[in-house]
């Protein structure tokens, strides 16, 4: 429920998922997490390792028994996703599913970043080391393409804005509406009767 009046009676209009539709009460209150039953999470158990090496092993033994997580990765390197993301998310990903603390997550990215160069070279992808500043923003046609697959509706607002940019506005009805600058000028050496 939204507890913004003017907001509740438009609800019809809003779109789903969309910032208008979001209710800014609708969040965790402070300490809740407090009041869930303890070892709910797989964090929150102990790790399965705690060995860096051990942990190392595990995620280039799952990528090497797996041909499909290894292409997968090798395409996002091909499309140029910088070797960085890739290990904090595999670090991240260990440490959310209870298989190591979250040292041992911070303590195996440089080796599995190795891992990644050696794979790079073998296979002579032209690999993106770190995330860099211009990386961070994300092009406006790969902004476009992915509002055209996920969010249609906008996509075509989007575009009947820009046609609607790019359209000269009408003729005026009548001289009175013309700029001084588009007035037409008949004889450019009036006698202004002396006047300079």
């Amino acid at each position: 429920m939204l507890l913004n009046p003017k907001k509740a009676h438009n609800m019809q209009n809003m779109q789903a998922g969309s910032v208008e539709a979001q209710d800014p009460f609708d969040a965790p209150v402070p300490g809740q997490s407090l009041t869930d039953e303890p070892g709910k999470w797989a964090w929150e158990q102990a790790p399965e390792m705690v060995d860096v090496d051990e942990a190392v092993e595990y995620v280039v033994g799952s990528m090497m028994d797996d041909p499909e997580a290894l292409e997968q990765i090798e395409k996002l390197m091909m499309t140029g996703m910088p070797i960085e993301s890739i290990v904090n998310t595999i670090s991240f990903a260990g440490f959310a599913e209870g298989k190591w603390t979250p040292d041992v997550a911070e303590l195996i990215k440089p080796p599995l970043s190795a891992f990644f160069i050696i794979l790079a070279k073998e296979e002579n992808i032209p690999a993106v080391m770190f995330n860099t500043s211009d990386e961070e923003t994300m092009p406006d046609s790969q902004v476009i393409a992915g509002m055209r697959e996920g969010n249609p509706a906008a996509f075509e607002e989007l575009q009947k804005q820009a046609i609607a940019a790019d359209t000269p506005p009408p003729p005026p009805n009548n001289f009175l509406e013309m700029e001084e600058e588009n007035l037409p000028v008949e004889n450019e050496n009036i006698d202004m009767g002396g006047i300079a």
